[in-house]
């Protein structure tokens, strides 16, 4: 049975499929890599105008989908390698308490909601009156 991605790319050109795979790669890449390839670069490798890349990347849904299965895909191999670097951030010597506040919040035993409770009172015209009249008093302002 084919995979998402692997129906989403059936959709795709093998310029649209090659572009994913390059814009995986320049995502993993550093800006002052020598391999780096900027937008321009990429669209110069597969042929195709920058605009072309652009409007890939901006307005066909296909694309976007497959590109952001494709981005999942490739995040979930590295699993292995973020679930050891946490566990030395929390196993060490001193404890990282961001990373247990992210294991925490990934396994759902801590969530981060905030409640608001908002009360509110009608307030008439006396009661209006008075407040002005307050106001007026403790300011020295003339109510006219």
């Amino acid at each position: 049975m084919a995979t998402r991605r692997e129906k989403l790319f059936e959709q795709l050109s093998e310029q649209q499929q090659r572009a994913i795979y390059m814009l995986l790669e320049q995502a993993s890449q550093n800006k002052n890599s020598p391999d780096y390839l900027s937008m321009e670069d990429i669209a110069e490798t597969l042929g195709i105008e920058r605009k072309t890349l652009y409007n890939w990347r901006t307005r066909n849904a296909v694309f976007q989908e497959a590109l952001a299965e494709a981005s999942r895909e490739q995040l979930s191999a590295l699993a292995p390698q973020a679930f050891g670097a946490m566990s030395k951030l929390i196993g060490g010597p001193q404890p990282s308490t961001k990373a247990l506040d992210l294991m925490f919040k990934s396994l759902g035993w801590v969530k981060n909601e905030q409640t608001i409770d908002l009360t509110t009172r009608t307030r008439d015209s006396a009661d209006l009156e008075n407040e002005i009249a307050r106001l007026s008093k403790s300011t020295g302002v003339n109510q006219d």
